[in-house]
């Protein structure tokens, strides 16, 4: 569910606040309030994160990654 927010140049990216997945829509049509749900990890929510651009998004996850291994 990429917003059409614009950070610079780049396309603000919401991901899923629980598993970092782009792959968002809105919940029952947004009947409910500003809800998503994700469609890889089925979370509902009514929190995302955004990114400024898939670069931004790409290096957090690099970085998230590196954290889980090291610990």
């Amino acid at each position: 569910m990429d917003s059409d927010k614009e950070f610079g140049n780049e396309k603000i990216i919401e991901v899923c606040s629980n598993c970092f997945s782009p792959r968002i829509t809105p919940y029952m049509g947004y009947e409910t309030g500003k809800r998503v749900i994700c469609q890889d990890c089925k979370n509902i929510s009514v929190v995302t994160i955004e990114f400024p651009g898939m670069e931004a998004l790409v290096s957090f996850l690099k970085d998230k990654r590196e954290n889980d291994n090291s610990n």
